[in-house]
């Protein structure tokens, strides 16, 4: 569900997930805070080891704040454009739009393997264990989650989790609207024991990885990222679709006054965003 929700989040907020546009810039910067909160949760640094995530960390914001950010302003451009016009959107605008946040999702992770690879090799034997077991007790707290749920909660949740992420873009939805996101929900195929079984695969291989990087470290989890793709599962594929239509069909019933609430955000966001990038000969 998580998945194809960012078909509107993580396309309207950009890779980063920022929050409410006007604090877009706010949280921006505490990007590295947050990050380190992460971290804790799964490895404690020594000093040396954090010194140098620091550097890395900042050198990766920047390149972000220098390299991607403008692509983000160009697509909320073209987005904000699309909403102000009077043409429907299809099915086929929202699979774009999923496409190119999945590069640039894709470029950030690139790059952020890049950046921090290097303290990869300093990790202890124990960092090793402590990781595993982060690993390891998130997995549990997800399968608890989700996978015990009934498929009535399923529904119910995939039903607010939609209505919550277009409410926050459009305000109150109409009753119309809120019976198309039913519909689509009735027609869902669970998938979340198909996602936490790939999710755990997936870190049980990044997981030795890290603790065996070989002589190059960078180059073997590039590989690795690039080689574990593979085609998303039937049910991600049919409830990808069910959503992505039915958030054309919200999107092109919105109200007036959801338009206006809607370009207000998404241009204020983008202005944001771009008071954020760093030009190559500074600010």
């Amino acid at each position: 569900m998580h998945s194809a929700v960012r078909l509107f989040v993580v396309l309207i907020v950009t890779v980063l997930a920022t929050t409410a546009c006007s604090r877009t810039s706010f949280f921006y910067h505490r990007i590295p805070t947050l990050i380190n909160w992460a971290i804790d949760d799964y490895l404690t640094f020594d000093k040396q080891q954090q010194a140098e995530f620091d550097v890395a960390l900042t050198d990766l914001l920047d390149w972000h704040q220098t390299e991607e950010l403008p692509k983000y302003v160009d697509f909320l451009d073209r987005l904000i454009t699309k909403m102000g016009s009077s043409s429907p959107l299809t099915v086929q605008d929202m699979t774009q739009w999923q496409a190119e946040a999945d590069r640039y999702s894709e470029a950030l992770q690139r790059q952020a393997v890049r950046s921090l690879v290097g303290l990869v090799p300093s990790l202890s034997t124990n960092q090793h264990q402590e990781f595993r077991e982060a690993l390891d007790k998130k997995q549990t707290e997800l399968e608890r989650k989700y996978a015990d749920r009934s498929d009535e909660r399923y529904r119910k949740d995939a039903i607010d989790n939609l209505e919550d992420n277009l409410s926050d873009y459009l305000g109150r939805l109409t009753e119309a609207q809120k019976a198309d996101i039913n519909v689509a929900a009735k027609s869902m195929i669970r998938y979340d024991s198909v996602w936490l079984e790939r999710r755990k695969h997936w870190f049980e291989g990044f997981y030795a990885l890290i603790k065996n990087p070989g002589p190059d470290a960078e180059d073997s989890i590039l590989q690795y990222l690039a080689g574990s793709k593979r085609p998303p599962a039937p049910e991600y594929v049919h409830n990808n679709q069910v959503i992505m239509q039915a958030m054309a069909n919200v999107l092109n019933a919105r109200t007036d006054k959801q338009n206006r609430k809607l370009i207000s955000k998404l241009t204020n966001l983008r202005d944001d965003l771009a008071t954020l990038i760093v030009h190559e000969h500074g600010v």
